[in-house]
């Protein structure tokens, strides 16, 4: 129980402090701790059901930010990494969903 309990906090921790940095030059003050908590919320709510994948998830959508981040705006790459984190995680919850139902 203790390793789980490890793996979600850790998990929710690297995201969190991922999304503080990355976010650094785009986002200010209040803003900037809003989204990294709000990252971190979702990742480790996420590994509550599925095990790391949510992180991978989270991987991905770090990459999005910084590409679309160089395309376009800073608001519409936050909004799209938005969108893909959120439909990341909702993907690994289902699939685990999916591979529990098959066992």
């Amino acid at each position: 129980m203790d390793i789980i309990i490890m793996m979600i906090s850790v998990s929710a921790v690297l995201a969190g402090g991922v999304t503080y940095a990355v976010t650094r030059r785009d986002l200010r003050g209040g803003a900037r701790a809003a989204v990294a908590l709000a990252c971190a919320l979702l990742v480790g709510g996420a590994c509550l059901f599925v095990p790391w994948l949510p992180l991978f998830a989270f991987l991905g959508t770090v990459v999005v930010y910084l590409v679309v981040r160089r395309l376009f705006t800073a608001r519409l790459a936050l909004a799209a990494s938005g969108v893909v984190l959120v439909g990341g995680c909702s993907f690994a919850v289902l699939l685990m969903m999916r591979a529990l139902e098959t066992m």
